[in-house]
């Protein structure tokens, strides 16, 4: 093992000394019908999941990170480092989820700011206990950047000796980091200590090269029991939007894992993965927002309001829409013929 290598796991065991959580999940981002994010409606919904799920990407993408803009971002960091007292104690990464350099610098600019003023650390080398864990970066947008492009943007911040989460998105960016990438990065900067793939290619995990400890998290969706290390596949965890909906259900299919009940846990997986893909059908037809926050708003309202939800208001995006009653309607249907229909709402 590298002097860089025990390093990195020196860095990880300062930010996690029980461990890196195997699940994480991008919180929702909740608005008032003014179109202003409701920090209150932000707070039960995160206290309802944090007991099964308390190590969160905001914003990340179903968090509308890449929407929202630089002074909906600044309320998000107050809100959540300092109005936000959880039930429990929680993990936070800070999403840099821009398309632009200029855009992630200012970004990024402004949460170093902000965390100094508040006495939180953010070199690695001087971390002090605290629930900030670290920057989530993706490449910045281009089909056409060269690996050399992407990490010209990359490496001036990995060099800041910050905790770094890189995130591989194509769906946004429209290129990829390579495992090659990867791994030249691993081996020089122990402060990059974890990676998410939302691609649902897995090429990096796959690629059998040496990431020298950094801490791999799958983002895509479905079959839950066939990724995890423990079950034969090649993630340490998760990091998933539907945490946002079933927090309950994918910690009990971890720990099932973990605990060699694999039979139990692929039963859960399978019976969650068909619900899941029958709402994000529903969700990818709508003609704003995007699917994975659309799924899980549409979900969380009737998990927030049970059988009443038809009496509040219908949940708003980011875009300023109100999802539909009838699509609500249909997602209200897929929940009644399966396992996970409330008894009652978590806000009610």
């Amino acid at each position: 093992m590298s002097n860089f290598d025990l390093k990195r796991k020196e860095y990880i065991q300062k930010l996690f000394p029980t461990g890196i959580p195997p699940l994480w999940c991008p919180p929702l981002t909740h608005y008032r019908s003014d179109k202003s994010i409701d920090f209150e409606r932000m707070k039960k919904h995160i206290n309802h999941i944090a007991p099964y799920i308390n190590s969160f990407l905001i914003p990340g993408s179903t968090g509308d990170g890449w929407e929202i803009n630089f002074e909906e971002y600044k309320q998000i960091l107050q809100f959540i480092f300092k109005d936000f007292t959880p039930e429990c104690e929680i993990n936070v990464l800070i999403g840099l989820l821009r398309t632009e350099p200029e855009e992630m610098q200012k970004f990024l600019d402004y949460a170093i700011q902000f965390l100094h003023e508040n006495k939180i650390k953010t070199d690695i080398d001087q971390y002090t206990p605290s629930r900030f864990k670290g920057f989530v970066l993706c490449a910045p947008k281009g089909k056409d950047l060269s690996q050399d492009e992407i990490s010209k943007v990359i490496i001036p911040i990995l060099e800041k000796n910050y905790p770094i989460v890189l995130y591989q998105l194509p769906q946004i960016t429209e290129n990829e980091l390579s495992p090659t990438l990867i791994s030249e990065l691993a081996a020089k900067y122990p402060n990059f200590y974890m990676m998410k793939d939302s691609s649902g290619q897995d090429k990096v995990a796959n690629a059998g090269l040496d990431y020298h400890g950094v801490v791999l998290l799958r983002g895509a969706e479905a079959d839950y029991h066939k990724h995890l290390k423990a079950s034969g596949g090649v993630y340490d965890g998760f990091l998933l939007s539907t945490g946002n909906t079933f927090a309950k259900e994918l910690r009990l299919i971890v720990d099932n894992i973990l605990s060699g009940e694999t039979s139990k846990a692929e039963a859960e997986s399978i019976s969650l993965t068909q619900v899941i893909n029958q709402v994000f059908e529903i969700a990818a037809k709508i003609p704003f927002g995007n699917a994975f926050t659309n799924s899980n708003k549409l979900l969380d309202h009737i998990f927030a309001y049970g059988n009443e939800w038809l009496k509040a208001e219908r949940p708003l995006t980011h875009a300023g829409e109100n999802l539909s009653e009838d699509t609500l309607l249909k997602v209200d249907e897929i929940l009644k013929n399966s396992p996970y229909y409330p008894k009652k709402g978590y806000i009610m």
